[in-house]
């Protein structure tokens, strides 16, 4: 059953995850040419749940990192719990809960400031309002109906809410945002096998799935009570949050929200940078819910000859609030709320054959997709549109090798948060308001494949690829009039993916065993720009005539060139090693290593205003990024009782690996000409002494003592400080170096 957050898929999380004790095989699919696969411009990931054994079984495991203390202890707890098994008859059921928590859950390596005075320098971490907490459960029946038809239900339910670190509110962290994503699905399978003894053996799936995800973010009601580390056992409640299910259209402030004014708990003292009394006034709310029919067939029976057919429908439900500066009321300079609900609606069709001609298999198929925005309002929007994605491979073997040349084209539905208007506390751009398009069209991808399968040896796999894919359709800002500020999205970018990929793959025989997988991929589009294109204007000095240049194609954000990843995996056996006292400690020990290299990622540099780019759009690349990992695992056997004790670190050796940088510089943190702009601006908005009775006032800073904090002798440092502060680079680093201990029973 297909499952997507169609609302905000390219910014936004599923809101769904499934507790990995109950999942029996996950796999990357990067060319579903296939027509069953459809809407997928990337890829897809297919998992496959546990089905209930014979007999009870089942496992319970915690995992945490406070016995390490230290850098190490950033308060994770995990407990983990699975049982499945009979019920009655062959009428089965499989259960799993999973609850983890972490105090620091977005972890990063920046280095601790220099200044005794931050009180980071002497506990860099935790960062201050940074926890997280999951909750998921699922459950799935198998009840057989027949001989040959079998029912399945599968329920899962997820909850991830979390606190959110802002650099302005470090030193009143409980104004500071939070979020919650909820995400639930309940899905029903009958699969019907026809007998196999029959002329044409057949195969039938219907299935039918709710999916429901629901996203909020603001400011707290009250703080969490944490129970046990970071865990709290109840949801976050949000100000504002009834007015945001209901999407109320008021123009007054929303209750509960006060005006933030300069914090006064800094070490600084000085009004500059950093905020408290009061949030930044954001209230965010969505849902999204969709209802999906699927039903696929396939006949087989035929000499050489498989058919596959299916087809779904899919009726969605969107709803959006957004509302910026909530505790001003709407006016001038404060944007109304951006509120939407429309309901959209998708179907698809495929048929799909699959030819073996003695070493040839030919696979052929078509699917055809549909889209309806599903607004009310007449004229909105165009009405549906509609697809027709042809889909073409050959297989064959030569030489011991197999070959597969595949072609394939992909129409994909926009993502709905570019159909509705948004709204904004930034006016560098947008004015504090976006313009969403009901019109956008799908997306689209043609892709052409060549690949190659062979096996040097009994143990080993060589699998070498390469692949083009052109990408038409994709969604931009574009001018709305005259005005480049005025923006609207649509259909108006374009690209070209090419890449190949090269996989090494020894099976784990003699205890060793090993994975090498190798990337290289250049990803270019178009940047569809409002600001660009009325610079790249050109008037002819001696015609008049207006003309604008070709458009160049520019690297994509994701267009990481080289990414490599090694996995060495290892096994004891279980007699083997020296015995103490009876006990042969390195018997069934298993360990692995995995490397990861990666190139950087581009992106643009601007000159120190941030307003002109210095340079190409993604013209500039960020470091390369590494990291090692290693997991040892031990059965332990104790009475009658099965377990398992295991050691998880990740970035073993505690690279500090840079993911962002300053647009300006290239460099995580601003140059010292920066840090002195930054500080004269605030010194110049607020200028005025600072009195011994004031809550400002920082004994420190009084050089002279005589009961004021005043003049730029005695002011300005305390800016630049505070300057210097305000621009620690803290998310500019990757996760540090973590490790977990976890003890495992079966049963």
């Amino acid at each position: 059953l297909g499952v997507k957050n169609q609302l905000d898929a390219s910014s936004g999380g599923l809101g769904l995850q499934i507790p990995p004790d109950l999942l029996s095989e996950a796999s990357l699919v990067t060319n579903g040419f296939s027509a069953r696969f459809g809407q997928a411009l990337s890829g897809l990931v297919n998992v496959v749940t546990r089905e209930p054994g014979e007999r009870w079984e089942g496992r319970a495991a915690y995992e945490g990192d406070r016995p390490f203390g230290g850098g190490l202890d950033r308060g994770l707890d995990r407990l983990a719990v699975r049982a499945g098994g009979p019920l009655s008859g062959r009428f089965g059921m499989v259960v799993a809960l999973d609850l983890s928590g972490r105090v620091d859950a977005d972890p990063v390596s920046a280095p601790a400031p220099t200044d005794p005075r931050d009180p980071r320098a002497v506990v860099p971490y935790p960062l201050p309002h940074n926890s997280g907490e999951q909750w998921t459960g699922a459950a799935k029946m198998v009840v057989p109906i027949t001989g040959r038809a079998t029912f399945r239900a599968l329920g899962l339910h997820s909850e991830d809410q979390r606190l959110l670190y802002d650099p302005a509110y470090k030193y009143d962290p409980e104004f500071g945002p939070a979020q919650r994503l909820r995400g639930d699905l309940v899905s029903g399978h009958v699969q019907y096998i026809s007998d196999p003894r029959g002329g044409l053996p057949l195969v039938l799936d219907l299935r039918v799935g709710r999916y429901v995800r629901e996203f909020l973010r603001g400011e707290l009601v009250e703080q969490p009570d944490y129970a046990l580390g970071a865990l709290t056992g109840s949801r976050f409640r949000f100000v504002g949050e009834d007015l945001a299910r209901s999407q109320t259209t008021s123009t007054a402030p929303i209750p509960g929200l006060e005006y933030p004014d300069a914090s006064v708990r800094t070490p600084w003292g000085v009004p500059a940078f950093f905020q408290g009394q009061g949030s930044r006034g954001e209230l965010a709310w969505n849902r999204f819910g969709e209802t999906r029919f699927q039903l696929d067939g396939t006949i087989g029976g035929m000499t050489g000859l498989d058919l596959y057919a299916g087809g779904e429908y899919v009726a969605q439900q969107v709803r959006t609030f957004q509302r910026a500066l909530g505790f001003l009321a709407v006016g001038d300079t404060v944007p109304a709320a951006a509120i939407s609900a429309f309901s959209p609606r998708s179907a698809a069709a495929y048929a799909e054959g699959q030819l073996r001609i003695e070493d040839v298999a030919v696979t052929a198929g078509v699917r055809y997709d549909r889209f309806d925005a599903g607004s009310s309002l007449p004229g909105e929007a165009r009405g549906a549109q509609s697809a027709v994605s042809p889909r073409f491979a050959v297989s064959t073997v030569l030489s011991g090798a197999t070959v597969v040349v595949s072609y394939g084209r992909f129409s994909q539905a926009p993502d709905y948060q570019f159909l509705v208007d948004a709204a904004f506390d930034d006016t560098t751009r947008t004015g504090r308001f976006r313009r969403g398009n009901p019109n956008l069209g799908f997306e689209k991808a043609s892709q052409y494949e060549l690949s190659l399968r062979v096996r040097p040896k009994d143990e080993l796999t060589l699998r070498v690829g390469a692949y083009v894919k052109r990408l038409t359709g994709l969604v931009a800002s574009v001018p709305l009039g005259v005005n480049p500020d005025s923006t609207i999205f649509g259909n108006s970018d374009a690209g070209t993916v090419r890449g190949a990929e090269v996989l090494l793959e020894r099976e784990l025989r003699g205890g060793v065993g090993f994975r090498l997988a190798y990337t290289l991929q250049k990803a270019e589009a178009t940047a569809t720009d409002p600001f660009l294109l009325n610079r790249l204007t050109v008037v002819d000095p001696i015609t008049g005539d207006t003309t604008r240049p070709a458009r160049a194609e520019f690297p994509l954000d994701f267009d990481q060139r080289h990414t490599l990843t090694a996995v060495t995996r290892g096994k004891v056996a279980d007699r083997a090693g020296p015995a103490l006292g009876g006990v042969r400690p390195l018997a069934g020990l298993e360990g692995a290593v995995i490397l990861r290299l990666a190139s950087g990622l581009p992106f643009s540099m601007s000159d120190s205003t941030g307003d002109s780019l210095v340079g190409l759009p993604n013209g500039s690349r960020l470091p390369n990024t590494s990291s090692l990992d290693l997991l040892i695992r031990r059965s332990v056997r104790l009475g009658g009782a099965t377990g398992g004790i295991y050691l998880d670190i990740r970035n073993l050796l505690g690279r500090r690996n840079i993911v962002a940088v300053r647009r300006d510089t290239g460099l995580p943190r601003p140059d010292d000409a920066a840090i002195q702009r930054t500080a004269e601006a605030a010194y110049a908005a607020n200028p005025e002494p600072i009195p011994y009775e004031s809550a400002r006032y920082r004994a420190a800073a009084d050089l002279d003592g005589d009961g004021f904090v005043a003049g730029r002798e005695e002011l300005f440092p305390m800016f630049v400080a505070a300057a210097n502060d305000f621009a620690q680079p803290i998310f500019a680093y990757g996760p540090p170096r973590l490790a977990r201990l976890g003890v495992e029973l079966l049963f």
